[in-house]
């Protein structure tokens, strides 16, 4: 079973949130999004710990669009599940919330906080309204405790108290693992470990050292409140009672030398989360729940990058992979996530981008599982998506570029220009070659909708038509409805391409460079880097002097030599404003403004 579609309506950031959802849910987003609400927005429908109080809102959970409007409005949050039809369980719990008998079948679950049903005239205050929980369509069909509890939805809060939570015998989720302990010892391993504790304890108690310390510790408390409300006081290793041993065991780390509390707070989480999902196991291997939607929240505080990407796997394969009847194939996951190291393991489908939109007073959301991706686009994007390109689902634009050179010097030029693209909330992308339209696709307005421009080279072909006009139709046809571009001749081609931020040189990065005014510091990385000749450096000191003579195979050679990335990376140091080829001025100017 899955989550197929939330909507939320009213609600702290979202006047109104409709997202369709893959199989795993990813939730990005800068601060203030309201990547936490739409967490606390899931659990008034599905989680079965919320109270009573907690779900009857106040007004300041209301949308604060509303301004002093709120009286009167409803609150309304609901979630559509799908896959369920192949388990008998699921289907008892969800025939009469169906809402699309399919195929795939659809049920959906809603919270409603409304002016009571009865009330005559308008709500004068929060006791006049009420909060209903029901299946389907029908307002009157009722959806109580017992389907929260066997679909509940267990949350596990960012940078929590893991040493205090796990001292905390009610709340740890080290208590399941060690009750089921209690009741698997037999009554022979019971006998012996009592023995063992009992001749422990009388080994340490007869110490007269030990005696003495406990001595004075019962006649202070005899000074203190009298012999009457004193109790007996003794000093020992462990309680003596067998099963309250067993609740005293801790978890130890490093061979048994440290306790929980001296393991950092990485350390910490991953193993309260080990044992959260043993817990989650646990409940469905016994028939207390028949699934588990499980939101983490930020699960990569004070974890190294590599163990973030190792969690995040983990956590997303699992209710995926468990086709043999494992008990992760009864858990969906959502996860919210600062860390673009998430994008780099994350389905593509998995995302929901949430935005502050100051113009729309609140929060919007857009969902990847809406990108019309063809499949073969999606297996493409997923293995192209690294670290550095899942920074493009937490930038405010992005600029998609062919390769490492581009990628070196566009945020150099953006700094001449004083457009520095970090303050700006701009990343730079390398699609590694020239297949921009997947990236266009999962970007543009079907999709997450994050403002983008592409900068790509002219590549000439000899006598037949330029390598770039079949790439700039291509991208055209994403955002144009007329099906023209490709009658255009290449003048009026990229010209129209420039409108909608797709941008081609005169030629190739290098020998726009060169033509900008580049030469003379073109020349010094390679001179840097090689040890030119003196009869290189004359033919280079020539191309300088006259631009007409440049060799272009000859430089390129050379800058292949060095490596493409290296030498633009050198080569960042000596930008400026004045000597800023005019494709790329174009492209930061509008990547800019669509962001500004």
């Amino acid at each position: 079973m899955r989550i197929s579609r939330i909507r939320i309506v009213n609600f702290a950031n979202f006047e109104r949130l409709d997202v369709v959802t893959g199989d795993s849910i990813v939730v990005v987003g800068e601060n203030k999004a309201g990547k936490s609400n739409f967490i606390r927005a899931l659990q008034l429908v599905l989680d079965p710990g919320l109270s009573e109080r907690d779900r009857h809102l106040g007004l300041d959970d209301f949308w604060d669009g509303l301004g002093e409007d709120k009286l009167g409005a409803t609150v309304e949050v609901f979630v559509e599940l799908t896959d369920f039809t192949d388990d008998p369980r699921l289907m008892a719990h969800l025939c009469d919330c169906v809402v699309e008998p399919g195929p795939p079948m659809v049920a959906r679950l809603t919270y409603r906080f409304q002016p009571k049903a009865r009330l005559e005239g308008d709500p004068e205050g929060l006791a006049d309204y009420e909060y209903v929980i029901f299946g389907g369509s029908d307002p009157d069909m009722a959806v109580g405790g017992v389907v929260r509890r066997m679909l509940p939805m267990d949350i596990q809060e960012a940078l929590r108290d893991t040493e205090k939570d796990l001292a905390n015998w009610r709340r740890s989720p080290l208590r399941p693992l060690i009750e089921e302990l209690m009741t698997s010892v037999d009554d022979d391993a019971r006998e012996a470990i009592q023995t063992a504790v009992n001749n422990a304890q009388a080994g340490v108690e007869a110490l007269d050292e030990v005696g003495e310390v406990a001595e004075r510790i019962g006649e202070r408390l005899v000074a203190l409140a009298g012999p009457q409300h004193a109790v007996p006081i003794s000093l020992g290793v462990a309680p003596t009672q067998i099963d309250a041993l067993l609740r005293g065991l801790r978890i130890l780390i490093d061979g048994g030398a440290r306790g929980i509390g001296e393991a950092s707070l990485g350390t910490a989480n991953l193993i309260f989360l080990a044992l959260k999902c043993l817990e989650l196991d646990r409940l469905v291997e016994e028939g207390q729940r028949d699934h588990t939607f499980f939101a983490v929240e930020e699960p990569e505080a004070h974890l190294h990058p590599h163990v973030q990407r190792l969690v995040y796997r983990y956590f997303l394969e699992a209710g995926t992979v468990a086709n043999d009847g494992d008990a992760g194939a009864n858990l969906t996951t959502i996860l919210t996530t600062h860390s673009p190291h998430v994008a780099s393991v994350s389905p593509i489908r998995s995302i929901v981008l949430l935005r502050h939109d100051v113009d729309a007073g609140g929060s919007t959301g857009i969902s990847a599982a809406e990108a019309p991706l063809e499949e073969r686009d999606i297996a493409d994007l997923q293995r192209y998506i690294d670290v550095n390109r899942g920074e493009l689902f937490f930038a405010r634009g992005m600029i998609l570029v062919e390769g490492e050179a581009e990628r070196f010097l566009l945020p150099a030029f953006a700094v001449a220009l004083d457009m520095p693209l970090d303050v700006l909330g701009i990343s730079v992308c390398s699609v590694g070659g020239t297949n921009f339209k997947p990236y266009a696709q999962l970007l543009g307005s079907d999709g997450p909708d994050i403002p983008h421009v592409v900068l790509t080279d002219l590549d000439p072909n000899g006598d037949r038509p330029v390598r770039a006009r079949r790439r700039i139709i291509e991208l055209l046809r994403l955002v144009e409805d007329d099906g023209g571009p490709d009658k255009l001749d290449d003048k009026d081609l990229f010209a129209r391409a420039s409108e909608h931020g797709y941008f081609v040189n005169g030629s190739t990065l290098e020998f726009e460079l060169f033509d900008a005014g580049m030469g003379e510091a073109m020349m010094a990385v390679v001179e840097g880097e090689m040890r030119l000749s003196p009869d290189r450096r004359r033919a280079f000191e020539r191309w300088i002097e006259d631009p007409d003579t440049l060799d272009e195979g000859k430089l390129m050679r050379w800058v292949e030599r060095i490596g493409k990335g290296r030498f633009a990376q050198s080569l960042s140091r000596h930008v400026s404003a004045e000597i800023c080829p005019d494709y790329i001025r174009s492209a930061l100017e509008h990547i800019r403004d669509a962001v500004s």
